[in-house]
């Protein structure tokens, strides 16, 4: 609750809300509550016990809705216990069209945690990893243990902040910078001039000479890997690509 910041009055989504735990503390703080829950029976004790103190409760799959409920009350807070399969998909969405809400605080598995956090040249960094320090200013809030949740999961978990910000610059063009990025990624041990080889094949990938070009205008060495290249060193070439 102290990292996620929410205040009397603020408008906060919780995605994944279970039997309620948090719900209730956000209520009592004073929030204009959202819930997100997938789960029919959770769906139901939700609506029994906690719509009367003022939850508003939305059911089914959050990435089929939330798009049409942020154009109707964009959320001052965002607050999600996300599991694996989802939580990728659920913070690109959210990151990908600029629609991250002032802080948004997301419990996941370790393994997802350590991607969002990893630094280049380690084992966890990925595409992923870069689209979440580039468009996101991140605050690792540390491991959970299985015992602090009910039942207990097999897995640990970390809880990540999010909040809007470009760290290593400005992105002239998202779609571009996204498809070199994760096109690069597909073959992370291959040097990036042998990706780019692969690359010249691929219908949507941009001009492979006007990136190949744009890696050598920023001293990049293309038998550099994927993994080596920083979240600066991606932005820089993709911008170059966008002008050329």
């Amino acid at each position: 609750m102290a990292l996620l910041g929410a205040e009397n009055g603020m408008r906060v989504w919780e995605i994944g809300p279970g039997l309620g735990a948090m719900s209730e503390l956000l209520l009592d703080a004073g929030a204009d509550l959202t819930a997100f829950e997938i789960d029919p029976a959770y769906g139901t004790w939700l609506r029994e016990s906690l719509e009367s103190r003022g939850l508003t409760l939305i059911e089914g799959d959050v990435l089929k809705s939330w798009e049409a409920e942020w154009e109707r009350r964009r959320p001052d807070r965002v607050l999600g216990n996300l599991p694996y399969n989802a939580a990728s998909a659920v913070i690109a969405a959210f990151i990908e069209s600029d629609r991250l809400a002032d802080r948004c605080v997301f419990t996941v598995q370790d393994e997802m945690g350590q991607r969002i956090i990893a630094a280049p040249g380690s084992r966890d960094y990925s595409s992923f990893s870069i689209l979440c320090q580039t468009g996101a200013r991140i605050t690792d809030g540390g491991r959970l243990s299985p015992g602090s949740f009910y039942p207990a999961p097999r897995v640990r978990s970390r809880i990540v902040a999010l909040e809007p910000a470009r760290p290593h610059g400005s992105i002239l063009d998202g779609p571009v910078f996204r498809r070199i990025v994760r096109t690069l990624f597909a073959s992370r041990r291959k040097t990036l001039g042998n990706n780019l080889i692969a690359a010249a094949s691929i219908r949507d990938f941009p001009n492979v000479d006007a990136v190949r070009s744009a890696f050598e205008a920023e001293g990049i060495d293309l038998r550099r890997r994927p993994e080596t290249v920083s979240p600066s060193e991606w932005v820089a070439v993709a911008n170059r690509v966008v002008r050329s």
